[in-house]
C-alpha cells in the first residue's frame, strides 16, 4: 500500500473554507482541480511517516509523505501534448532541474474555485477601490484619492446615494446624498458598511479583505481584485514578453488576501518585501515623508479569460501584450522529520484536490494498472482497504495461492474471504488455477495437487469430527 499521505494538520480547501485533513470524514466535500466540490470517499490513517515540505517557485508550500503522489509534467511533455505524470515525492527529490530550468510543472485550477454565493453589504468593485485608495477613519467623512476621473465615476455608480465631491488635487470627499426631509444624523452609508465589516478606522498597514468577500463567488472575488488593481496595481510591460500585473501594499494581511484572491481564481502570485528602513523618502507638498512601513510588491499572473483591470488605460496596456499563462514548478523539497499522517480518497475524476496555498495534490491512482501479488497473506481488512482505493479507469489484478498462507494463527486470509463477498459482482472476475496452469517443475504440479486433496479431505472430515464430539457429550 502506498501512503499518499499528509500530516493531520495539513489544510485542505472545502466549500466552507480551510479544514485540516485529519478532521475530514467520508462524505465531506473538498475542492477539486475544476473548482467544484467533490466528496471524500475514504479516509485512511497511515501512522507515523517521514515528511517533506514541497515548495513551488512562487513561494507556495505544503507538507507530504515521501510516498505522496504528485501530478507533474516537463516542458517537453507540455510541448508534445503528452499526458501528465504521477510521481511520488521521493521520486522528485534530486531531480528538480533540467539545465537551468525548473523541471516539473504542477497543475493549476482549471477554473476558479466555486464558493457558495453570499450576500455582501457593498459592491465588491467599490470595496476594492476603497481598500486601495480610500480613507475610512470612522471619525471623518470617507474620502478617495485618484488622478483618474473614470474611477470616481465608477465609484459613484457602484455606491448609490453617494456623491464624490472634488476637494482639490487628487482628493475627493464621498458625501451622502441627502433626500428632502432626511435627518442630518443619518450615517454616511460608506461609514456604516465599513463599521459592519470592521474596516472602519483601518489604516494603510492594517487594511484587509473581509472574509465574506474572500469566500464568495468567482465574480465577487474578481470584482474585489479588479478594484484593488485599478487603485494600487498596474500592468508591467517588457519588450518581447507578455504583460505581468503588479500590486503594492504596506498591509501584511491585505497582501495575504490578494494572494488568496489570485490563487483562488487559478492564478499565481509572487511577492517580495521592500523594507522601509533605508528607502529614499517620498515627497508631499515639497516636504520629505519617510516610509514608516515595509512595502510588499506582488507580481501576478492570471489565467486567460480573466480581466484584471476595468480602468481603460490599464486594460488597454495589459491586453496589448497579453497576460501569458500562469505556471507553477516544483522548486525544492526539504525533509521535515516525521509526523502522524492520513490519506483521503476523493471522487474527482483526476484524483486531485486543493491543499495549502492552492497547491493541487493527488490522492489515488487513476488510469492505472495495479497488481497485488501474494494476496493470500493480506487480512480481510487489508484486502478491503486495497480494493476500495481503485481509481477511475483503473484495473487491479490480485494474485495469490491460498495453500501458502503465512498469516498469524487465527487471522483469516483476505483472498479466501473476498471470493465469497464479491463473487457475482459485474466487472469482477475470479480465475481459479489448477495444477495444469502451473508452469513450473513437474513436482510443483504434484505438490499443488497433493495440497488440494489434503484440503478437500480435511473439509470432508470436519463435519464427521463435529458429530463424534456431539455423541461423546453426556
Amino acid at each position: 500500500m502506498r501512503g499518499r499521505a499528509q500530516p493531520l494538520g495539513t489544510g485542505v480547501l472545502t466549500p466552507d473554507g480551510w479544514r485540516s485533513i485529519g478532521e475530514l470524514e467520508v462524505g465531506d466535500l473538498v475542492i477539486g482541480s475544476n473548482g467544484e466540490p467533490t466528496p471524500v470517499l475514504g479516509v485512511y490513517p497511515q501512522g507515523e511517516k517521514k515528511i517533506y515540505r514541497l515548495y513551488s517557485q512562487d513561494g507556495a508550500s505544503v507538507l507530504a509523505s515521501e510516498d505522496h503522489l504528485w501530478t507533474v509534467r516537463t516542458r517537453d511533455d507540455a510541448r508534445r501534448e503528452q499526458p501528465w505524470r504521477v510521481l511520488e515525492t521521493k521520486e522528485l527529490i534530486g531531480d528538480l532541474r533540467s539545465s537551468h530550468y525548473h523541471k516539473w510543472e504542477l497543475p493549476l485550477l482549471s477554473v476558479p474555485v466555486c464558493f457558495p454565493e453570499r450576500e455582501v453589504p457593498m459592491d465588491p468593485y467599490a470595496l476594492g477601490l476603497l481598500l486601495g485608495d480610500g480613507c475610512v477613519t470612522g471619525t471623518t467623512t470617507p474620502s478617495f484619492a485618484t488622478e483618474d476621473p473614470e474611477l470616481v465615476m465608477a465609484l459613484e455608480h457602484a455606491l448609490p446615494g453617494v456623491r464624490a465631491r472634488w476637494k482639490g488635487g487628487p482628493d475627493y470627499v464621498l458625501n451622502r446624498v441627502r433626500q428632502p426631509g432626511e435627518s442630518m444624523t443619518i450615517a454616511n452609508p460608506i461609514t456604516d458598511v465599513m463599521r459592519r465589516l470592521r474596516l472602519s478606522g483601518c489604516k494603510s498597514n492594517t487594511k484587509f479583505v473581509p472574509e465574506v468577500y474572500l469566500r464568495n463567488t468567482a465574480e465577487t472575488r474578481m470584482a474585489v481584485l479588479q478594484g484593488l488593481l485599478d487603485a494600487d496595481g498596474g500592468p508591467v510591460t517588457q519588450q518581447g514578453r507578455t504583460c505581468r500585473i503588479q500590486f503594492s501594499t504596506v498591509s501584511p494581511r491585505l497582501r495575504e488576501d490578494v494572494v488568496f484572491l489570485v490563487q483562488s481564481l487559478g492564478g499565481v502570485a509572487y511577492w517580495r518585501t521592500r523594507p522601509a528602513r533605508g528607502r529614499t523618502p517620498g515627497s508631499a507638498r515639497g516636504r520629505q515623508i519617510r516610509h514608516r512601513h515595509d512595502a510588499y510588491i506582488l507580481d501576478i499572473r492570471l489565467p486567460e479569460g480573466i480581466e484584471p483591470f476595468r480602468l481603460s488605460r490599464k486594460a488597454e496596456a495589459y491586453n496589448a501584450s497579453g497576460g501569458g499563462r500562469p505556471m507553477r514548478f516544483v522548486d525544492r523539497i526539504e525533509p521535515r522529520g516525521t509526523a502522524e499522517c492520513v490519506c483521503i480518497q476523493v471522487a474527482a475524476e483526476d484524483s486531485l484536490y486543493v491543499t495549502e496555498d492552492f497547491l493541487l495534490t493527488h490522492n489515488t491512482l487513476n488510469d492505472a494498472f495495479i497488481i497485488l501479488d501474494e494476496a493470500q497473506n493480506s487480512s480481510a481488512e487489508q484486502m478491503k482497504m486495497f480494493l476500495t482505493r481503485l481509481g477511475f479507469n483503473s484495473k487491479i489484478v490480485v494474485t495469490g495461492d491460498v495453500t501458502q498462507v503465512d498469516l498469524p494463527s487465527g487471522t483469516v486470509s483476505g483472498l479466501r474471504v473476498v471470493q465469497d463477498i464479491l463473487d457475482g459482482i459485474p466487472d469482477i472476475h475470479f480465475a481459479r488455477l489448477s495444477s495444469a496452469d502451473v508452469v513450473r517443475h513437474k513436482l510443483v504440479s504434484d505438490i499443488v495437487d497433493a495440497y488440494g486433496r489434503y484440503d478437500a479431505s480435511r473439509e470432508a472430515q470436519e463435519p464427521k469430527a463435529i458429530q463424534q464430539r456431539g455423541k461423546r457429550r453426556p
